[in-house]
């Protein structure tokens, strides 16, 4: 279904470029100069209106360069015809596909694989084993990517869990397979805001491009994929597609999910990341995420944080230290 965000664009890209003469332009008469400042006025109430409504919808404050994005979408629509749609969005829920259109929109899904070796070297040695020692005797791994945009992290984690479980006895290389020993199970479970970035997760098949998903990839990381011998339909001229092994993708499953929904969408969670998106909140925002998150863990799970994002929630949690930075050990307290 075309939207209104899509079919705004798609009017700005139509647009032809315009053509200059060398003479001067005729100066703008005071009443047309009054007309397009009233107009320019009322575009950015209405924008800073929508802007209003992301914030309370999707917890993201969009600044000045969403603004900007916001006027060229919208500054070629008729006002009453934008006035009357901000109207109507203004009473449709945050599923409604208006909405979602104009998240797609705004939202960032720059991101890549192994994106912060330190961390991932803390979860290998220090984060994993800690829990692979809790849930030894339940034998279940349960882990939940929050805002996991196209899937790299989630599939960073599965097999980094992986690797730990081969490590500590829990997994085993089968017909060129890294499998977890009978009894065993791993959950991985990523979410999104963005129906489009959970599309590219589900397909879990990526293009190699110089500054792609595979700008920071470890060689010893490359068992990960296996070649596509059919590219996507969306495939870039030139460019070569590798898709995750299936005996990764099993262990992992995406469905969208709003971090301002104070329900998590899964509970008794071993680990949990939540590290590029808390960035856009305000604290008060930023403490629900958290409090909603510590509700979805179990008791000596980890919750892995943002560099810069502060723990707003420490009634909830035990902090610790390590060379990627803090991590954080759920306690008993109930929420």
């Amino acid at each position: 279904m075309r939207t209104a965000v899509d079919s705004a664009r798609a009017a700005t890209a139509a647009t032809p470029a315009p053509t200059f003469s060398k003479q001067p332009a005729p100066a703008m008469p005071a009443l047309a100069k009054t007309t397009e400042t009233n107009q320019s006025r009322a575009l950015l109430l209405l924008i800073n209106e929508l802007m209003s409504g992301v914030e309370t919808r999707f917890g993201i404050k969009p600044g000045t360069l969403v603004e900007r994005k916001l006027v060229r979408i919208f500054k070629d629509m008729p006002m009453e015809t934008l006035r009357d749609w901000v109207e109507s969005m203004n009473n449709c829920s945050p599923d409604h596909s208006e909405w979602q259109s104009l998240v797609e929109n705004l939202t960032v899904h720059e991101t890549y694989f192994c994106r912060d070796p330190d961390l991932m070297s803390m979860l290998a040695d220090d984060i994993l084993p800690h829990l692979l020692n809790l849930r030894k005797t339940q034998k279940q791994l349960q882990i939940w990517s929050a805002a996991s945009s196209t899937g790299e992290e989630v599939y960073d984690l599965t097999f980094s869990a992986l690797r730990a479980m081969q490590k500590a006895g829990y997994a085993r290389l089968f017909d060129g397979k890294l499998v977890p020993e009978s009894g065993w199970g791993l959950f991985v479970f990523g979410t999104d805001i963005s129906n489009q970035a959970l599309r590219t997760a589900k397909g879990a098949m990526y293009g190699d491009l110089g500054m792609g998903s595979f700008r920071n990839l470890p060689d010893e990381w490359k068992g990960m994929f296996e070649d596509v011998k059919i590219a996507p339909a969306n495939a870039m001229p030139g460019v070569k597609y590798f898709k995750i092994r299936e005996w990764i993708r099993q262990c992992t499953r995406f469905e969208r999910f709003n971090l301002m929904n104070n329900r998590p969408p899964v509970m008794g969670m071993d680990l949990v990341f939540c590290r590029n998106v808390l960035i856009y909140f305000e604290d008060p925002i930023k403490k629900a995420v958290q409090t909603m998150l510590a509700r979805a863990m179990s008791p000596g799970g980890v919750l892995v944080l943002g560099a810069s994002v502060q723990m707003l929630t420490p009634e909830y949690f035990e902090s610790r230290l390590g060379k990627g930075g803090p991590w954080y050990v759920r306690n008993d307290t109930r929420v």
